[in-house]
This record gives C-alpha cells, sequence and structure tokens, in this order.
C-alpha cells in the first residue's frame, strides 16, 4: 500500500485558527456584557439605597452610569 503524498494541513491550520479566534471573540462578548451586567446592577442597588433613605433626588445623587 502506497501512503500517497504527504498531507497538506494548512487546511486543518486555518481551520483551527478561525476556531480559535471565533471563540476568542465570544469570549470578549461575554466579559463586556458580564461587565455591563454587574455595572448596571450596581447603580440599581445604589438607586434603591437611596429610594429607601427616603430621598428624592435619587437621580441626581446616585448619577448616570459610567
Amino acid at each position: 500500500m502506497n501512503p500517497g503524498p504527504p498531507r497538506d494541513n494548512q487546511g486543518d491550520d486555518r481551520g483551527r485558527r478561525n476556531s480559535n479566534l471565533v471563540a476568542l471573540a465570544a469570549i470578549v462578548v461575554l466579559v463586556l456584557l458580564a461587565y455591563w451586567v454587574f455595572t448596571a446592577l450596581e447603580h440599581s442597588r445604589r438607586f434603591q439605597r437611596c429610594l429607601d433613605e427616603g430621598r428624592r433626588n435619587c437621580v441626581d445623587y446616585v448619577g448616570p452610569t459610567r
């Protein structure tokens, strides 16, 4: 049996590289989404604490999200 010509692994490498880039992009998106969610939760917590203290100007006190 003749094994044939040597295989060219460039196609495999390209596919692996593309998969790694897609995985990296997904991780970056998840990290940014988690940051946004935790920032929104922190803002909501501050606003709720302000309301619980009986203040009326909580929007000015807490301020906009960064």
